[in-house]
């Protein structure tokens, strides 16, 4: 953008304590259900914007198991001119309580990012006398012109920040458009923390975004709302080189459908058979083409996250998904010709949910047999249009904030069912899926096969964890 550098600034990027492990990152948070922990992508994506105009620190309190205190000295021992910190709707009073603290003992900067502030930012920003600023969109170039001092709207997309007494924001990020850039992402600062996910195969693994948004339109889900755009396919490279040199060899790739772009991804491939790179996507089951999936396999895809979201036609209709059943089954078994392991994602409780269209969802999945599965309830989350037909049907009140799709409470009931049946139903499928003795037997007998070390202590982990979850 033209602005000199001033490598004497100090940022600080921080994710704060919680009381539970929270997952604050991507404008979508929730509780970790069993004991998953990537590197927050918001912080990814801030310390490339400024890597060469401010010495940037992390702290990842939720990673790092700190306590409130403890967090508090470290921030105030660094000295930062500005934090970027996460917040978040699934821990929304502890964050307000923790930063209230924050401000008084350092008296510094506070840019915010989080799910929670993308719905009347300027009325949001007013509530929070610590904040400077609010950032809605991490992958634009506001973060590092704010820092260097720019306080004009129309140069600050994607920002809400005080100006004088007033406040002001600048205009949306765009929402499409060309490859944009944000840097090399200073994965030397996160790689050295404990996070873990159980679908890598290696205990040490890099989150890495290519592009951010999404171009569907699920009506449950904040990602249509942030617009689609791509990186440029040179930084992205860079960032697997430096990688690389880090020693990274698994990646956990955080696109919400990963290979739209068909010549983009066939030279993003071309790079990873090239570093060799084990690696986890995101995909949605009516794209996968055989051919394409045999390309993934080859370049070290060996686990595929698709959304099933439920066995019933009608309430995946209602939610805008633009598939059916046959295009989940023919997705799901192309996966497993091409050798790449499945986990179905499911979303219980949507306003068409009862106990048959739970049954026919159980069903599928015993059909199916994908590796994993993951199970989570519907949440009305800020700016969806799920949101706005709870507050039309009156299953939520207009004041609701704290919401969490792992159910720790469930937020909203369905048409047909109350919350509590919707959280029973949610312990009913982990059970079903996982206590199988197929189910058992069959992830024996893969880890038998191709599983490390690190990939069996991280299920016996996050198994664990998940069994605590259900019976506690």
């Amino acid at each position: 953008d033209g602005e000199l550098p001033v490598p004497e600034s100090r940022v600080l990027l921080l994710n704060p304590p919680g009381k539970k492990l929270y997952l604050r990152d991507y404008y979508c948070s929730k509780v970790s259900q069993a004991d998953y922990l990537n590197a927050p992508i918001d912080l990814l994506f801030a310390s490339g914007q400024l890597r060469d105009c401010a010495q940037v620190e992390l702290i990842d309190a939720v990673a790092e198991s700190l306590e409130s205190e403890d967090c508090i000295d470290r921030v105030a021992a660094f000295q930062p001119e500005l934090v970027l910190g996460l917040i978040a709707s699934v821990s929304y009073p502890e964050d307000l309580n923790f930063y209230r603290r924050l401000r008084e003992r350092t008296g510094g900067r506070i840019v915010l990012s989080g799910d929670i502030l993308r719905q009347d930012p300027e009325q949001r920003l007013r509530q929070l006398p610590f904040a400077s600023a609010l950032l809605h969109d991490f992958s634009s170039p506001a973060l590092r012109r704010y820092l260097q001092g720019c306080r004009r709207p129309e140069d600050l997309p994607g920002l809400t920040f005080r100006a004088g007494n007033a406040i002001a924001q600048g205009p949306p990020a765009a929402l499409r458009g060309a490859d944009f850039q944000i840097g090399v992402p200073m994965h030397a600062l996160f790689t050295k923390l404990s996070y873990r996910h159980p679908f890598v195969k290696s205990r040490r693994f890099a989150t890495v975004l290519t592009d951010f948004g999404c171009p569907y339109r699920c009506n449950f889900c904040v990602m249509p709302g942030l617009g689609w755009k791509l990186r440029q396919l040179e930084s992205v490279t860079q960032e697997l080189q430096e990688l690389r040199a880090l020693g990274i060899r698994e990646i956990f790739f955080l696109d919400q459908t990963f290979g739209l772009s068909r010549p983009r991804t066939r030279q993003l491939l071309a790079v990873l058979r090239r570093l060799g790179f084990g690696w986890v996507c995101f995909g949605r089951p009516d794209l996968l083409e055989p051919r394409l999936l045999r390309e993934m396999s080859a370049a070290g895809c060996h686990t595929m996250i698709l959304g099933l979201e439920s066995g019933s036609e009608r309430i995946l209709e209602a939610a805008e998904k633009d598939y059916g059943l046959a295009e989940i089954e023919r997705g799901f078994q192309s996966c497993r010709q091409a050798g790449i392991r499945t986990v179905a994602t499911v979303v219980l409780g949507l306003p068409e949910e009862t106990e048959e269209t739970f049954q026919r969802t159980l069903e599928l999945l015993d059909r199916l047999r994908p590796d994993f599965a993951s199970f989570n309830v519907a949440v009305p989350r800020m700016t969806t249009p799920l949101r706005q037909r709870a507050l039309r049907l009156g299953l939520i009140e207009e004041g609701l904030e704290v919401m969490d799709q792992s159910g720790s409470p469930v937020s909203m009931p369905s048409l047909h069912l109350s919350r509590e049946q919707i959280g029973r139903l949610k312990r009913k499928a982990v059970r079903h899926f996982y206590g199988r003795p197929g189910f058992l037997l069959r992830r024996l007998e893969a880890l038998m096969q191709e599983g490390g070390r690190a990939e069996w202590v991280s299920h016996v982990r996050q198994g664990a964890a998940l069994a605590r979850g259900l019976f506690s």
